[in-house]
């Protein structure tokens, strides 16, 4: 069986993580500013050698445990089994995504997250950036120390920020969202409701997963929404600096509300009620937070039974997933 590493190998990995994230997020800045693009870029540069450095920092830590540990299997640290498969995950992508683009050309706009072989680097990214994630789940950690537990916040955030980045057609903080709640276009008007429906599901189904399993830190949420809201934003690298930095309040005041939910309320699967409180709060919060700050910053043309219906039915995503998380027959009998 595997032995835990311990958190040397959490923080090295995290720091590696956020290298790759530096690249993934300069890539899509790229593509966004239309700059000319090829496999061989500075930003594919950044990207491929934050892989480079995961790779060697996950499999050296089952090169260096093998001479004690009897197997290659027995050396893998506890949770990083399926970042080892990562790795070869995110090689395989890159190689083929190279020849992809060699067959192909580069692919521009939404096609460039809809790539097959980009598909598979973000799934190999993902099993890479979430090793300390599982090793924290392995030990079973439920102490709501930041400190302590940081490397498994940071890891968390990172996964977020994978599936954000993926989901970019639907993202809140993109400068062009805002006009989706100033025109009363059909297509514009529904895409932009269709888009908060998403984002709320990430969201609140990243929160059940992680409530199911373990007790979150205090202050993981606002660092989780916040980091995120940052990179997105640079990201996108358009409008006055005040839209960002309120857009990004927007999501760190959500994360405190949130903890405050978390703490008053203390769901998990034995507080199903509490548990589906928070799943349905947290998206409207946001929401709500969000159209104050499109309503004071550039107005909003949708109609108030429209802004609060949406809100409301944010909520209820995050309530219907409450229900896949947590089954009512699974529910456990209450003292």
């Amino acid at each position: 069986m595997s032995a835990d590493a311990g958190k040397r190998l959490d923080w090295l990995v995290v720091a590696a993580t956020f290298w790759f994230g530096v690249g993934l997020f300069s890539d899509g800045w790229a593509h966004i500013e239309r700059l000319p693009d090829s496999f061989w870029t500075v930003w594919h540069g950044i990207l491929y050698s934050g892989y480079a450095a995961t790779a060697v920092i996950v499999v050296g830590a089952v090169i260096l445990r093998h001479p004690i540990a009897g197997s290659w299997r027995a050396a893998i640290p506890r949770g990083y089994g399926t970042s080892v498969v990562g790795v070869v995950v995110f090689g395989v992508g890159g190689l083929l995504d190279m020849a992809w683009h060699v067959a192909f050309g580069v692919e521009l706009g939404n096609d460039a997250l809809l790539s097959p072989t980009h598909l598979l680097l973000g799934l190999g990214g993902a099993l890479m950036a979430t090793g300390p994630l599982r090793a924290d789940l392995y030990r079973g950690d439920r102490a709501r120390s930041l400190a302590d537990r940081l490397p498994m916040v940071l890891s968390l955030t990172a996964f977020f920020s994978l599936l954000t980045f993926f989901t970019l057609y639907a993202d809140p903080y993109n400068p062009m969202l805002g006009a989706r709640f100033s025109s009363l276009d059909d297509n514009t008007l529904f895409h932009g409701l269709l888009g908060m429906f998403l984002f709320s599901g990430l969201v609140s189904g990243l929160l059940l997963v992680m409530v199911r399993r373990t007790v979150l830190p205090t202050g993981t949420l606002p660092i989780l929404l916040g980091m995120n809201a940052v990179a997105m934003n640079l990201m996108h690298s358009h409008g006055p600096i005040s839209f960002v930095l309120t857009f990004v309040g927007v999501a760190i005041a959500t994360g405190v509300i949130g903890e405050v939910l978390l703490r008053v309320l203390d769901p998990s699967p034995a507080r199903p009620e509490a548990l589906r409180a928070v799943a349905a709060l947290v998206p409207m919060i946001f929401w709500s937070l969000y159209f104050v700050a499109v309503l004071v910053l550039r107005g909003i043309g949708w109609s108030p039974a429209f802004v609060t219906g949406s809100v409301v039915l944010c909520g209820v995503v995050g309530l219907l997933l409450s229900f896949v998380a947590v089954p009512p027959a699974l529910e456990t009998d209450r003292p």
